[in-house]
């Protein structure tokens, strides 16, 4: 079963949502909660489908996970932790690279792991290499077998110090969760140090681990023997929040975003009102609006934290097909992620891919043969057209096109925008926006 959407575009989203926890930052903590000897719990958790796969496969592990049906809220029990059947397992694979992250925690409450095949957003290499080298560092015994990777640790998890080629969020978290209970000191160098990094070591701290974050990206973890549970409020998704405030200025509307935090958004804002959008930066919130006069184009690269992240980029491309004059984005982080623009050519967008570095400073896709920089001209009519959503931020970005646009599109493969968007219809309903939806078989 999958869901077509067709939109009539046209219409100024108006109105207000919500945003809750991040998706780049809830599995992970329930993740974390396998390391604890007694239940935690969870608050401010989105209803995606990335929440959906870890719960299963926490489950399937004997964790106990349950959720408040006023709150939200998951409080998880990891106390009767058990291997699980590969069948089971596999049964998961190509839902989500969330499974790498269990290899740390399972083999310090069960002695291993199986990770199955991984799925994810098709937008470049993702390497798991990064993850099973750290596994190997700890002293982890890796084996590839049928349908997906098992992992055990015959002499326990020891610290490690491990330098990484590049500031990968992923491996971070598995270093970060594999290390707070490992035997010794591990001292990590090049790590990520992205807000949902910060938060989930927050989460550990809670727990009793000992980590340190220094100003050279170097975090130093202090293992130890047992971990208590946690009681933690997520951070709110700051990707969501950007994509509604792309999403008010391409379609020339007012969007009050609840839940959207200025702290994590400066380099996003700072960006934003160069282009030319409005904001009332609020406690409880930020609206974004479109301020009625020209947009700006502009020069952007993508950048790990603290620079623009990779995924704002998408949204705000389509914002700068409304801009008046030549826009380039240099696309630093992900080598595929420009796919989504040939949807945006079909509908009128004026966009050009190149495989050089435009950008100030050459990054490690320039000789690489990747179409990873754009320029963008603008303004340009976008037209209604057929799409098939390729991954999140893409299918958000088109969705987002096809609203501003004029006539009707129809949009398949929305089922992908569950993984990180909550319940997005429903806001899109609330926002004032024309569309169906169908079921086909």
């Amino acid at each position: 079963m999958s869901s077509v959407l067709t939109i009539r575009g046209g219409v100024p989203l108006t109105g207000r949502v919500t945003v809750r926890g991040a998706k780049n930052l809830v599995p992970k903590a329930m993740v974390a909660a396998l390391l604890g000897s007694e239940p935690s719990v969870l608050r401010n958790v989105p209803e995606i489908k990335d929440v959906e796969v870890v719960t299963s496969l926490l489950q399937l592990h004997g964790v106990t996970v349950v959720k408040d049906p006023v709150s939200g809220d998951l409080t998880l029990d990891p106390t009767e932790a058990k291997t699980a059947s590969s069948t089971a397992i596999d049964a998961h694979a190509g839902d989500s690279r969330i499974p790498i992250l269990l290899c740390g925690p399972l083999i310090h409450a069960i002695g291993e792991a199986f990770i199955p095949d991984l799925g994810g957003c098709k937008i470049g290499d993702r390497p798991i290499d990064y993850h099973l080298n750290v596994l190997r560092q700890f002293g982890a015994v890796v084996e590839k077998r049928p349908g997906g990777i098992h992992i055990s640790a015959p002499h326990g998890l020891h610290g490690a110090k491990i330098s990484l080629p590049y500031p990968s969020v992923g491996a971070t978290e598995q270093v970060l969760l594999s290390a707070t209970r490992a035997e010794g000191i591990t001292e990590l160098i090049g790590a990520a140090t992205e807000p949902e990094i910060i938060d989930l070591i927050a989460v550990l701290q809670k727990m009793g681990a000992i980590i340190s974050v220094q100003t050279d990206r170097t975090i130093r973890i202090e293992g130890v023997k047992d971990l208590r549970g946690y009681n933690h409020r997520a951070l709110p998704d700051r990707n969501e929040s950007a994509s509604w405030a792309s999403a008010a200025l391409v379609t020339r509307g007012d969007i009050f975003v609840e839940g959207a935090s200025q702290r994590d958004m400066m380099t996003f804002l700072n960006t934003y009102r160069k282009v030319g959008g409005g904001m009332d930066i609020g406690d409880d919130g930020i609206r974004f609006y479109h301020q009625g006069g020209k947009l700006t184009p502009l020069v952007l690269e993508t950048d790990v934290h603290p620079g623009f992240m990779t995924d704002w980029q998408q949204p705000l491309v389509v914002a700068l097909t409304q801009a008046e004059g030549v826009s380039i984005v240099h696309e630093t982080v992900y080598e595929n992620r420009f796919g989504f623009t040939e949807a945006l050519a079909r509908m009128g967008a004026n966009i050009q891919v190149h495989r050089e570095c435009l950008g100030s400073v050459p990054c490690r896709f320039g000789q690489r043969n990747f179409l990873h920089s754009a320029v963008i001209s603008g303004p340009t009519p976008l037209r209604g057209t057929d799409i098939d959503i390729p991954d999140l931020r893409g299918g958000f970005s088109h969705l987002i096109a096809a609203l501003a646009a004029t006539g009707t599109s129809k949009v398949t493969g929305i089922d992908i925008i569950n993984r990180g968007y909550e319940r997005f219809t429903e806001k899109l309903a609330a926002l004032g926006a024309d569309f169906d939806i169908t079921t086909i078989k």
